[in-house]
């Protein structure tokens, strides 16, 4: 296995994973929604010196996606 600098292996032993259900929502289930571990959400709050509640009110979850396999998401300011 060849080993890239910053990548995420799956085998390794500090990789934190977790299932979660897909729901759908939205008019005529046009989204899909999914729990993130609050974990995540504390993690970015800490980084930013934040505490989860600011966090949720300041921050939006921004998905990102196409162009290689699976998601990356990302916590931004929210613009709105």
């Amino acid at each position: 296995m060849e080993v890239v600098p910053g990548a995420i292996r799956l085998d390794d032993e500090n990789l934190i994973e977790k299932r979660y259900n897909l729901r759908k929502t939205g008019r005529e289930g046009r989204s899909i929604e999914t729990t993130i571990p609050r974990e995540v959400l504390a993690r970015e709050a800490k980084r930013l010196g934040l505490t989860v509640e600011e966090a949720l009110h300041q921050l939006d979850a921004v998905w990102r996606y196409d162009s290689f396999r699976g998601l990356l998401l990302t916590f931004e300011a929210k613009t709105r």
